[in-house]
């Protein structure tokens, strides 16, 4: 076979290569959106994700006052970045630094907005600190941490809830072990391994918040995310690298008029409250890789992170977006 003959076979055997790849792709992105059907029938994308083609991995969100923060890290380098979505769709990166000018190189799981403060969930125990007027100033493209408190956990994601900000860790096999002390059997005789621990906020004190805790929640494997909704529900978001998603939803006043228990802290002892199956309301199923969840006004926000860097299959299936829903009625138990 002559040079000529042999370049038009590769080229035939290429773009066969390229047919099965895209016929591959096709297969899997029908197959997913059939398998999430419940799921994307019922949300709608809220905004597309900034920053994804330039590493960024997102973790964590908030809602201030009609527009969106996210935090989390670039894949290159593992800094610390926050992305603010404006009401307008205009969307700015910020830096986080060290009070020494270096970039923050940590997880940036979860963020949350305290007054004047905003909370970074830094992982390994750390919460890290902002002045909320420079996240918020649109001159701003860097932010430089004011302090740091511990959060006896492994500080993976955070929420508000009125006057305390919370603080979860996430837990998932050997992998992502936490301290055997977090690791509680539940009043449904399930084993809970991770803890969210409650701090008050107070905007006298250095940091706008009281730096020991004041409650603590025990909450399955796998947290991601927590909220509060209007209707008295507690929910939390589930996710691993791989498999579904799930959106856990809780009553609030059961799994507080459950408390039977206390934890104790390094210094103090606080109230315990557990979320397991006795208090569940329901379970729903999300496409894999869910993050933070935070309601805007009636409908909750879900982020997900699998169409970063690490994972890209999720912009096969629309997971560059942010996705908002409307929960389904809350039927309490009488």
């Amino acid at each position: 076979m002559d040079r000529h003959g042999k370049r038009i076979r590769l080229l035939r055997l290429v773009g066969c290569l390229m047919a099965l790849a895209l016929g591959l792709l096709l297969l899997f992105r029908i197959a997913f959106l059939f398998y999430f059907r419940d799921f994307y029938g019922s949300a709608e994308q809220a905004f597309a994700v900034p920053g994804l083609s330039d590493a960024f991995v997102p973790q964590g969100m908030e809602a201030w006052e009609g527009s969106f923060l996210l935090s989390g890290y670039q894949a290159d380098s593992g800094e610390a970045r926050l992305v603010w979505l404006d009401t307008d769709g205009s969307d700015r990166t910020i830096r986080v630094l060290r009070k020494d000018g270096t970039p923050l190189r940590c997880h940036a799981g979860g963020v949350a907005v305290g007054g004047s403060f905003t909370y970074l969930a830094g992982g390994s125990d750390r919460c890290y600190v902002l002045a909320t007027r420079e996240v918020m100033d649109p001159k701003n493209r860097s932010v430089t941490v004011v302090g740091a408190f511990s959060t006896e956990n492994r500080a993976s994601f955070c929420c508000r809830n009125g006057d305390t900000l919370l603080v979860g860790e996430y837990a998932c096999g050997e992998r992502y072990r936490t301290a055997e002390s977090h690791h509680l059997t539940t009043p449904a005789g399930e084993e809970n391994p991770a803890l969210v621990m409650g701090f008050r906020l107070d905007e006298a004190k250095p940091l706008g918040v009281e730096e020991q805790p004041a409650e603590a929640w025990s909450v399955p494997e796998r947290i991601q995310g927590m909220s509060f909704s209007a209707d008295g529900r507690v929910l939390l978001s589930a996710s691993s690298a791989f498999g579904a998603s799930q959106l856990y939803l809780y009553d609030l006043e059961g799994a507080q008029a459950d408390c039977r228990s206390v934890f104790h802290t390094e210094e103090d002892t606080v109230p315990l409250y557990y979320l397991d199956s006795d208090d569940r309301t329901e379970t729903l199923h999300m496409p894999p890789k869910a993050e933070e969840i935070v309601f805007e006004g009636d409908r909750l926000h879900i982020l997900f992170e699998s169409a970063s860097r690490r994972f890209h299959y999720g912009k096969l299936v629309g997971c560059d977006y942010v996705y908002s829903l409307e929960l389904p009625p809350f039927m309490p138990e009488t």
